[in-house]
């Protein structure tokens, strides 16, 4: 496992220096956790969705590493998958994506000696993409700002940092411990520029910075030991896809269920993404059981499963590729694994006109079986927010002349509370009737704390239910392709910008 022990600890020091975050979002009252129907549902697709299943492939993912592309923990990942799609009977292939520069980090250890005190080894860290590899005792740590460059000598704890500009000497390592998630528990996942010779660079949670700046205030000398292994290098991201077949005469053509396989911070990755590509595979396992059975007839179209090397680049790979031929409509899955607020399921975008087909089949599966068990009892529709996989088909000038579909399902996005606008005559929030969503966020997002404990094992009813949604929305709109899809408001704003929008950060 590739990441230190110590990260699983809690850490009892002084607490966060910043206000508590107050939401400036409206939020319902939560309704009771949905939990595991105690006996399967009776539809032959859903009874094969297990979210306990799904909690334990997201621990299984996080502990092969953050499975970026081109990586040793994302070649793992990778085999991982082929081995859990053909023990169902599909058949894989993979894709290999453009060379890209990646990097992986393999360990690291960062211990504080303050004068006076036990050596304190700092345990809520992470090392900053990028970041060189090497070791250091006894370095003296001093406080600065962006500006400072203290030098090979000393170590530098500083708020904000980009890492060394043009010409310059870095310092031996520098912490950081203003990156961090809203309430400072955990440092963010940040990358170094690749330009020029840089610092080993730490992101620190912000009761550790407060405690080390504590100290040296009160004029106590602190010397830091650490070390970090590490790679960096030029490397192809691996695509696994796998197909279940379509019934005999089919049309031609293939429905793409998808989600991207790194954690795409280099962090963890538990809920961004490994919960998407946790409810993958149970969407694929149930539909091919069902259909081995013969509890089910195949499908009326191909369906693909794909998981993603790199969020975005190898989703425009596979669009691009031959693969990507025929594709006539996308379900992605991203952040899909647990809400800090809310307890709901969203549908996005529906402020495309050509998700009016699919928004209104899955708007039929969550109204019907809205509470009842292995379902949500709340869920909303919102416009786009973009800058995860879906867009990349949407924003493609196919998708937007043949009016193809591609939607994400998840219950949380970024790391604070949000709202958007409700789009005209979509459903927005099916608890309230406002002119506003409320969009649900995680407050580990891209950080340190994005492990199972924090976020998918808390929640694993979420995976269970976008698996089993995605099921009955897809089977329903293709089963509908020849009739009334449902219609969205004449005005559609334009596709062509969106597929780089918004959650770019991903």
């Amino acid at each position: 496992m590739p990441y230190p022990v110590a990260l699983l600890l809690t850490l009892t020091v002084l607490p966060s220096p910043r206000p508590s975050v107050t939401a400036l979002v409206q939020e319902p009252a939560q309704p009771p956790v949905a939990q595991e129907p105690a006996t399967p549902p009776a539809h032959p697709l859903v009874a094969g969705v297990s979210s306990e299943r799904a909690a334990a492939t997201v621990r299984d993912l996080v502990a092969l590493g953050a499975r970026m592309g081109g990586t040793t923990s994302g070649e793992r990942a990778a085999k991982l998958l082929e081995k859990r799609f053909k023990a169902m009977g599909l058949a894989t292939v993979r894709q290999l994506g453009r060379e890209q520069w990646c990097h992986e980090e393999l360990s690291w250890s960062l211990v504080a000696n303050i004068e006076g005190d036990e050596p304190l080894p700092l345990q809520r860290i992470w090392p900053w993409g990028f970041s060189p590899a090497g070791a250091g005792s006894g370095i003296p740590l001093q406080v600065g700002d962006a500006r400072t460059e203290p030098g090979r000598g000393s170590a530098l704890l500083t708020d904000t940092y980009m890492g060394v500009r043009r010409k310059g000497t870095p310092s031996n390592v520098v912490l950081v411990d203003d990156a961090n998630t809203i309430d400072g528990a955990w440092p963010v996942c940040r990358s170094l520029r690749r330009r020029g010779e840089q610092a080993t660079t730490f992101g620190i949670s912000a009761p550790e910075g407060a405690r080390l700046r504590a100290a040296i205030a009160a004029g106590k000398t602190v010397e830091l030991d650490w070390a970090l292994e590490t790679v960096i290098q030029q490397a192809q991201p691996v695509t696994v896809v796998a197909t279940l077949p379509a019934a005999k005469d089919a049309p031609a053509g293939h429905f793409l269920i998808c989600a991207h396989g790194d954690s795409d911070s280099g962090g963890p990755g538990a809920n961004d993404n490994a919960s998407g590509v946790a409810i993958v595979l149970e969407i694929a396992a149930a539909w091919s059981a069902a259909v081995a059975s013969g509890a089910l007839e195949p499908p009326c179209r191909e369906v693909r499963f794909a998981i993603w090397g790199t969020e975005i680049a190898s989703t425009r790979a596979y669009l691009e590729s031959d693969l990507g031929v025929g594709v006539i409509g996308v379900m992605n899955f991203d952040q899909a694994g647990y809400g800090a607020k809310g307890q709901r399921l969203h549908v996005e975008p529906d402020d495309l006109k050509a998700n009016a087909g699919f928004i209104a089949s899955a708007g039929r599966v969550l109204t019907d079986r809205a509470g009842e068990a292995g379902f949500p009892a709340r869920w909303a529709t919102n416009k786009s927010l973009g800058g995860t996989d879906s867009y990349v088909f949407s924003g493609s000038r196919r998708f937007r002349d043949e009016g193809l579909p591609a939607v994400t399902l998840y219950t949380s996005a970024w790391g604070k509370p949000d709202e958007q606008p409700r789009t005209a005559g979509m459903p927005g929030e099916s608890w309230s009737d406002r002119d506003r969503v409320a969009i649900d966020y995680d407050e580990h997002y891209h950080s340190a704390g994005d492990l199972p404990e924090n976020t998918t094992d808390r929640e694993p009813e979420n995976m269970g239910w976008c698996a089993r949604v995605g099921l009955l929305a897809v089977t329903d709109y293709l089963d509908g392709l020849e009739g009334t899809t449902g219609e969205l408001p004449a005005d559609d704003p334009a596709a062509e910008a969106r597929s780089d929008e918004g959650r770019s950060s991903k």
